[in-house]
């Protein structure tokens, strides 16, 4: 029994080694194992929006947004306070929107044929993305996520709240 034991710990030694060693040296095995472990962490709508958000809304996104809206305004409406709809979303996952790079493109500025680029944010953009909360989901060829954003007046107090639903394969 004692060397079945060992002999099971070596082979699992073995296996994370070499799966170790392709995370570090090899970009396509990265990528794969990323979008594996995304699959088993992250494989569905978030608690807000279970039921909500069915395998039938994937191509009707706006209807699906329209559904989302009317749960996050339910569930948040206008008077609620900002720090609790962030604590909440944030509690089942939902993380900021990614910020622009920092070597964007303002707009109107050309940019060198051929070169990819990243356009900066105006002001109200930026704005509206502090107010963003994303959520995202699936795993191998195609991916899904919310968006909720919302805004609030000067005392925190929500004036607005609005989901939208998005999907995409590769």
């Amino acid at each position: 029994m004692k060397r079945f034991a060992i002999w099971v710990l070596a082979t699992l030694a073995l296996v994370v080694a070499i799966l170790s060693g392709l995370f570090v040296f090899s970009p396509t095995a990265r990528l794969v194992m990323v979008i594996v472990i995304a699959a088993i962490f992250n494989s569905g709508p978030p608690p807000i929006a279970k039921g909500v958000i069915t395998k039938e809304d994937w191509p009707h996104f706006a209807a699906a947004s329209k559904k989302l809206t009317g749960v996050l305004q339910s569930q948040f409406p206008v008077g609620s306070t900002e720090g609790a709809l962030k604590a909440i979303l944030a509690g089942q996952g939902f993380r900021p929107a990614d910020p622009v790079p920092s070597n964007c493109v303002p707009p109107g500025q050309q940019v060198p044929i051929g070169e990819v680029y990243h356009q900066c944010l105006t002001p109200e953009q930026e704005e509206r993305r502090k107010r963003t909360l994303v959520y995202k989901w699936g795993g191998g060829v195609c991916m899904e996520s919310i968006s909720v954003m919302w805004s609030s007046d000067e005392h925190g107090d929500l004036t607005h709240v609005e989901g939208g639903y998005y999907g995409a394969c590769l």
